[in-house]
């Protein structure tokens, strides 16, 4: 892997700088640090805190003093870069941020140590003092599951949700190019989504499925709906089934619209219950958006 230039490194690193923070009214509240933030989360989440969980502090010093939050589902560099400019230093996000599972900031072994990347990543860390909590496996364990109900009303679905299944939705029957096409436009989706099925198929009964989707999941959910709208399957497995279906004559239909494009009502929905539990600070939504791109 070639290095970046001096040139896009400073790009990256200070192109970022943080906007200048408004006086605190004389009856602002105490500071908080991240560490504190991340124990009223632990307080207030509403479920029983594993000894075992992804979600944790996993860059920057907790003792950190908050200056603001930000919430995403992936933090991207151009998300950290657009939380500096808000002048928010703490980064909650749904999924890793150094590219694996264990959230390490420094390459895999196999991997140079000097990867431009994590050099690019891990100096605006360190240079803007941004901390960079995850927060995933609690966040999914709350009821009414904040992914299933912010990937609705990410889509304009709210209202249409059904009263028996909360990952099923009731719509007007639409065609599947059309419906298809409004998913698009409502997620504001650049090259993401992908469909099967027939475009002329009729679609009333719709059943999302936000973040990475298992075949089991899939088989138990595709036969009791006309469409399954899904973040991430496996190819193989899903996305060959729902196309086995459709050609052995069954009205079905799969949207694929990228496992972080489909996270983010939830992490907007994080960042609202997040503004309760510290109401002295200013906490804000940035989308890391869909990053595909579709060729002419």
């Amino acid at each position: 892997m070639t290095d970046l230039s001096r040139r896009q490194f400073a790009a990256v690193t200070v192109g970022g700088m943080a906007a200048p923070l408004l006086a605190r009214p004389a009856d602002a509240q105490a500071p908080v640090t991240a560490a504190e933030v991340f124990e009223r989360i632990k307080a207030g989440i509403g479920v029983e805190w594993k000894a075992d969980t992804v979600d944790a502090i996993k860059a920057g010093d907790p003792a950190t003093r908050v200056t603001g939050i930000v919430t995403t589902a992936m933090a991207t560099i151009t998300v950290l870069q657009q939380a500096i400019k808000l002048g928010a230093n703490l980064v909650v996000s749904c999924e890793p941020t150094f590219y694996a599972r264990n959230d390490s900031r420094t390459p895999p072994a196999t991997v140079e140590s000097s990867d431009p990347v994590y050099t690019v990543k891990n100096a605006l860390v360190d240079k803007h003092g941004l901390v960079i909590l995850r927060l995933n496996e609690h966040w999914k364990r709350r009821q009414p599951n904040p992914f299933t109900t912010g990937f609705g009303a990410s889509l304009g679905w709210a209202t249409r949700q059904a009263a028996s299944d909360p990952s099923r939705y009731e719509l007007p029957a639409t065609s599947l190019k059309a419906l298809a096409g409004a998913i698009a436009r409502s997620l504001g989706s650049r090259g993401g989504v992908r469909v099967i099925g027939d475009p002329s198929t009729s679609v009333k009964a719709a059943a999302l499925l936000p973040g990475s989707t298992p075949i089991g999941t899939m088989l138990d959910t595709l036969p009791g709906v006309d469409l399954v709208v899904a973040g991430e399957v496996r190819e193989w497995e899903s996305v060959e089934y729902a196309r086995d279906a459709v050609f052995a004559g069954e009205r079905k239909g799969l949207v694929l619209v990228g496992r972080v494009v489909s996270e983010e009502g939830a992490m907007r929905e994080c960042a609202t219950w997040l503004s309760g539990l510290v109401p002295d600070l200013e906490v804000r939504h940035v989308p890391a958006g869909d990053p595909y791109w579709r060729p002419a």
